[in-house]
């Protein structure tokens, strides 16, 4: 039986969309996350373009001042403070969707509602967290890459990377807006975002290059080690939870499971706790003191 729409009702759907949109959009998009980018501000309503984050400059170690001696005039000892920035400039992002009344008719509010929100949160945070990844792919550029040097199309770059790395700042949280076109019957939604990324520190992030597909990468838990050691010897700050971050593709996360799926041994009987986990659930929480997140959206290495 149908389920016909009146003004009222397309009107609800409308209104529960607005409710829900930043909701879903929030549990769709990874970056703009304060465990991934500690420095995230959102400042809708303000003017301007962009936002200035200030970077500290580097500082240098205390030296030996003989008793008496003026620290000042001691060579090596002044340490002035003179901080830098990066600038993250918004860009505006959006996503249509088209619902022809048949739809409301045939469907229901209901299932449409739920499409709609899907198609616009998932369009809208999947374009933010692949600006966000691309500004790493130029950003990052202080380390070698410890993956497969793979500079391929079918290409892949992951990151290990610190909470200070980088930048995110929000103009516009996600939002819609929509109108019946009574030409073509239809009910037309608009989704819109602004926001933007910035690095903040280069050799605070690490890229791990792979092959994208699954089953042929063959960067694993040694690159994420060794993107891990890289980023301590640049002193590069961890999370609260003392770990670094890492974003990985599907085809590095199997290669990792296979990996660790035989330590400790070359046969079922002997897995390692860890690698039980792999095989059971393909768990990879942490690893290597890297909390990872498993993302589609990353760059390739071209």
């Amino acid at each position: 039986m149908a389920a016909g729409t009146t003004s009222t009702s397309v009107q609800q759907l409308y209104t529960d969309i607005l409710a829900d949109l930043v909701p879903y959009y929030m549990d769709a998009v990874l970056l703009p996350n304060q465990s991934i980018i500690r420095n995230s501000l959102t400042v809708a309503g303000s003017s301007g373009s962009q936002v200035r984050f200030p970077i500290t400059n580097t500082y240098s170690n205390a030296v030996d001042v003989s008793e008496g001696g003026d620290i000042r005039q001691t060579a090596g000892a002044q340490s002035n403070l003179t901080p830098v920035h990066a600038n993250v400039t918004f860009q505006k992002r959006g996503i249509a969707t088209d619902v022809s009344e048949e739809s409301l008719e045939d469907g229901g509010i209901d299932l449409v509602r739920n499409a709609v929100l899907t198609r616009l949160s998932g369009g809208l945070a999947q374009a933010t967290d692949t600006a966000g990844l691309l500004v790493g792919k130029t950003g990052f550029s202080t380390h070698t890459d410890t993956g497969e040097g793979d500079t391929t199309a079918g290409s892949v770059l992951n990151y290990v990377m610190s909470p200070e790395a980088l930048a995110f700042a929000a103009k516009r949280e996600p939002s819609v807006r929509m109108w019946y076109n009574p030409n073509l019957d239809t009910h037309e939604m608009r989704g819109t975002v602004r926001n933007g990324f910035a690095t903040l520190q280069a050799g605070f992030g690490q890229k791990i290059s792979s092959n994208a597909s699954i089953g042929t990468a063959t960067a694993n838990v040694v690159a994420i080690a060794k993107g891990v050691a890289n980023l301590r010897s640049s002193n590069a700050p961890t999370g609260l939870d003392g770990t670094y971050i890492g974003i990985i593709s599907p085809a590095m996360e199997f290669a990792i499971n296979s990996q660790i799926a035989l330590a400790g041994g070359t046969t079922i009987a002997s897995l390692s706790d860890l690698g039980n986990n792999a095989l059971r659930d393909a768990s990879l929480a942490l690893i290597a003191g890297t909390r990872l997140f498993r993302s589609n959206n990353l760059p390739n290495n071209v």
